[in-house]
């Protein structure tokens, strides 16, 4: 029995759906909120969604996906070409060999993993800025929009996870 057109149609958009929340999440971290001093501390919502999708569903995001995300991140943000790109790839590229740690245990310890891995991007992020400028750079706001986007993960992991289950459940 072959698929029918609407399976197929509708396999593809539930294939598609990863790659669409980080462009999705790309586009929210560039509206302009007006808040003084949130723009540089504002939680890398990016990273979120590129480090809980490799975890839980590696096949559906390839390094070239999580790549173009990135370099569409850069351009739109005005962050140095390529620097975001090539974070993102590494988280996914940890993230994906490290997916047998986290996948079953309780939240806790994705939630540990996830801060150990924004930690060690906050500080890849902030290197390559710095040389990329030829000059030290303050290294704190990059603390506290890591600590910020720790703090927010419990909350867009739960959103992903529901996501998850209501698109997977059934395959």
């Amino acid at each position: 029995m072959t698929p029918t057109l609407s399976h197929r149609l509708d396999a593809v958009a539930r294939n598609v759906v990863p790659a669409a929340l980080g462009v999705f999440f790309v586009l929210i971290s560039t509206i302009p909120f007006y808040i003084p001093g949130y723009g540089p501390v504002a939680p890398n919502f990016v990273l979120m969604a590129v480090f809980f999708w490799a975890v839980h569903r590696i096949d559906l995001f390839t390094s070239v996906t999580v790549f173009f995300i990135g370099l569409l991140l850069d351009i739109l943000v005005g962050a140095p070409p390529g620097i975001n790109a090539a974070v993102l790839v590494l988280v996914r590229t940890v993230a994906a060999s490290q997916g047998k740690v986290f996948r079953g245990k309780s939240f806790l310890v994705l939630w540990w993993g996830f801060g150990l891995v924004a930690l060690a991007s906050g500080l890849v992020i902030w290197t390559l800025t710095a040389i990329y400028h030829l000059t030290l750079i303050d290294p704190l706001p990059i603390i506290f929009q890591m600590t910020m986007t720790v703090a927010a993960f419990p909350f867009l992991a739960w959103i992903f996870a529901r996501t998850h289950q209501k698109l997977f459940q059934n395959i």
